[in-house]
């Protein structure tokens, strides 16, 4: 099992390339989840030119680009062929799939047919190309929100070798309260290409005079997750694939980023090596 880190929030901070690997390097990742997508670390009109420059340069540090993200929606998304070109000439096998946003409860369906057609060409480029495509799970308004409508529309067009799950523990908790978060993993297990971690919790928060419940960002010793029955799973599944910390504390500064992702990979660091010593 591989650990990278999710670029954005080192991006976001105005870092160059250099320093964002030195950082990775000392934490203890092994690759980098790098954004290439408008606003991203890569540009997609750029990504010809670009992306292999990135991909050395992070290979000085001794980190690989394990994967990209994209906003990728259709394979009328600009660039998108150049994407998946390239991250095949890199030697990069997957890439996140951009979203399909749910406006209004009424086109559910009509949505969901738009992505079914959009995947099976999708498919298409991830089959020539030789990279893999996948649906990432992300709580709110979106179409991949929850694990069953992500298994329909993989289980319909799909492969997994051309598209398949990338599962995000931190959204399918905030999604499956109890215990959908576990029967969702269970259902996708065929299809995960990709796993992203992430530490959140429900929160009551005061708005308006009232009381409502917010996701809330925590450190990895903090957060509702069961990380030892996530990483169960994941080695009862075979799955020997990337794991990418999303750091997503917009709070903290580099430094404090830097702590907390080093202090989150050792958790689940500890995690592993517990389980193994139970074996």
């Amino acid at each position: 099992m591989q650990f990278a880190m999710f670029s954005k929030h080192l991006d976001m901070l105005g870092l160059s390339v250099d320093e964002v690997a030195q950082d990775m390097k000392g934490i203890g990742l092994d690759g980098v989840d790098l954004t290439v997508r408008p606003g991203g670390r890569v540009e997609p009109k750029d990504v010809e030119n670009r992306l292999p420059e990135v991909c050395a340069q992070f290979a000085q540090y001794g980190l690989e680009v394990s994967q990209l993200t994209t906003a990728i929606d259709s394979i009328h998304s600009p660039y998108a062929e150049a994407i998946f070109d390239t991250a095949s000439e890199c030697g990069i096998p997957a890439i996140k799939l951009g979203y399909w946003t749910l406006r209004n409860p009424r086109e559910f369906w009509s949505l969901y047919e738009y992505a079914r057609v959009q995947l099976a060409g999708i498919a298409s480029l991830a089959e020539q190309y030789g990279v893999s495509a996948n649906i990432h799970i992300h709580s709110g308004p979106y179409l991949s929100a929850t694990a069953p409508v992500v298994y329909m529309l993989l289980d319909e067009v799909c492969s997994p070798s051309s598209v398949g799950a990338y599962i995000d523990t931190g959204h399918m908790l905030i999604e499956g309260g109890y215990d959908g978060w576990r029967q969702g993993m269970i259902m996708l297990a065929p299809y995960i290409n990709l796993v992203a971690l992430k530490g959140y919790s429900w929160a009551a928060v005061e708005e308006d005079g009232k009381t409502k419940v917010a996701r809330k960002m925590l450190g990895f010793s903090e957060s509702m997750q069961d990380w030892k029955q996530i990483f169960t799973l994941l080695r009862d599944f075979g799955y020997d694939g990337t794991v990418s910390l999303h750091s997503e504390y917009g709070e903290l500064d580099r430094a404090g980023l830097v702590a907390q992702t080093k202090s989150d990979l050792q958790v689940i660091k500890d995690t592993l090596a517990e389980i193994a010593a139970e074996k």
